[in-house]
């Protein structure tokens, strides 16, 4: 009686047991399958960084780290990051689907062009959760791109509703297209004083300053000054100074600086350019940043000219 008792027991056991490990093994597969064609995260307010990484094979071609601050989304620590491609980003990530998965007769090719050439996307959420896949190139019709989650092979074509066109562009760690692409930002009452130093032409150098927030500007060596020609040229300081793009800074290799432009804020770090010409380009100035050592711009002579003006443009005209 006890025997078969316990039987009965062990029998109930071994059942409700294999009932569990099929549910729960039910279960971990659909959440496995789930996850493999996972590659939307509605809630992008949550996300604190987003690390972007393009390797060729294993080797690193270029990487970024973008992170959200109370002042913004920063490129590393201190660069301030540029707000369009960021929140187009964001709202792909938010809302791009799986199209399809890729077939079996593709799969092996796109596994392989992924191993080749792809952009690591690593989300990183303020619970400290982590989601990381991989982009690859466009589809033929050039409506969707290769994408895989970590950990899984299979890979799927990957597109954004209601956006026509690839998504690869948007992953792309190329510095030039995240960073806003700042010289300085003053306006002229943020200034003190403002100095210019022509390199091959030091008689053309000048400082312009005051010693007081309402008192007028004047020259540091005393020459009376055109009011006209002073309040003109203060326009050019209205606030953020944007160059056009960012150059290797080999590029400055072999060449002399023509001017270095000094801006003393009332407050605050001086801003300290020095131009260069472009190597290049007749219509173009290189411009490198001892405010901000990182990189070297390029900007057009047509907006850096406005600042590049010569001590003889103040001064009072006679007669």
């Amino acid at each position: 009686m006890k025997n078969s008792l316990w039987a009965s027991v062990g029998l109930f056991l071994v059942l409700v047991g294999g009932i569990v490990v099929v549910v729960w093994g039910n279960r971990w597969v659909e959440a496995r399958q789930a996850r493999e064609r996972t590659f939307a995260f509605p809630d992008t307010q949550a996300i604190v960084e987003i690390h972007l990484v393009e390797l060729h094979y294993d080797t690193i071609f270029r990487k970024l780290d973008l992170k959200r601050t109370p002042r913004g989304w920063r490129i590393g620590d201190t660069l301030e990051a540029f707000l369009q491609p960021v929140q187009t980003l964001l709202k792909t990530l938010a809302g791009q689907q799986p199209r399809a998965p890729v077939a079996e007769t593709a799969r092996a090719n796109v596994l392989r062009f992924l191993k080749e050439h792809r952009i690591e996307v690593t989300l990183v959420f303020a619970d400290g959760r982590q989601e990381r896949f991989y982009v690859g190139g466009p589809t033929p019709d050039q409506a969707a791109s290769y994408m895989l989650r970590e950990g899984f092979d299979q890979p799927y074509e990957v597109f954004l509703p209601g956006h026509t066109g690839y998504l690869t562009t948007r992953y792309y760690p190329d510095l030039s297209a995240w960073q806003e692409n700042v010289l300085f930002s003053a306006r002229a009452a943020d200034l003190q004083a403002i100095q210019l130093d022509w390199m091959g032409d030091p008689a053309e150098s000048w400082r312009l300053e005051r010693p007081r927030y309402d008192a007028p500007w004047t020259l540091a060596t005393g020459e009376p000054v055109d009011s006209l020609a002073v309040a003109e040229y203060l326009l050019a300081y209205a606030g953020k100074f944007f160059a056009e793009d960012l150059a290797n800074p080999d590029s400055l290799a072999g060449l002399g600086p023509l001017a270095e432009l000094r801006l003393f804020p009332w407050k605050g770090n001086t801003f300290h350019l020095v131009v260069y010409p472009h190597s290049s380009s007749p219509l173009h100035y290189y411009v490198k940043l001892l405010h901000s050592p990182y990189f070297v711009h390029v900007i057009s002579r047509y907006q850096m000219d406005r600042l590049l003006q010569r001590r003889s443009h103040f001064l009072k005209k006679v007669g």
